[in-house]
């Protein structure tokens, strides 16, 4: 049976990022069963990211956002993501006054994940760790989800899980 716990980001408490250049609200903390985390970053001005060794790290544009990785410019239009590991050299900034960006983070080692963008809830594979609403809304059992309120799942796949609403959605998913 598959348990799931509904997070609305207006309850979460921004938290400053480790080396102090940004804020990012906690979806799931590392040290929670399974090894990986799901956050929204806040980018407003250019940020050094915290080098963070042995891990493996995807960032999945909400607003445009500009990166500098290793030297190298990656612009990131909404939904769009980027892989990068924890000991690259990374600069981020706003492509606007302020961008936000869902952060996939896992230890070398553990299984691999993916962020995939479903822009129907069909899409919604029923392999789904978390889903985050991007635009639109999420019905899930009693509960609807607005734009950045998520969704996770812990336990065994739960085939009987219903979907309802429209949108976009950034979905959690094993590496296959």
């Amino acid at each position: 049976m598959t348990a799931a716990r509904v997070l609305r980001y207006d309850d979460i408490e921004p938290m400053p990022w480790r080396n102090g250049q940004g804020v990012t609200r906690t979806l799931r903390a590392m040290s929670d069963v399974g090894g990986w985390a799901l956050s929204i970053a806040t980018i407003e001005g250019p940020a050094a990211f915290s080098v963070i060794p042995s891990m493996q790290r995807v960032q999945l544009a909400i607003d445009a956002v500009r990166l500098e990785i290793e030297g190298d410019e990656v612009r990131l239009n909404s939904g769009e993501q980027v892989r990068f590991t924890g000991e690259q050299r990374v600069t981020g900034a706003s492509a606007a006054v302020s961008s936000r960006v869902l952060n996939l983070m896992y230890a070398d080692g553990a299984p691999e994940l993916r962020l995939v963008v479903a822009r129907t809830v069909p899409q919604i594979p029923r392999a789904a760790e978390a889903v985050v609403v991007l635009a639109g809304s999420l019905e899930t059992g009693d509960e609807t989800l607005g734009p950045l309120d998520s969704v996770l799942f812990s336990g065994s796949p739960d085939h009987s899980r219903d979907f309802a609403g429209r949108g976009a959605f950034a979905v959690v998913l094993p590496r296959s």
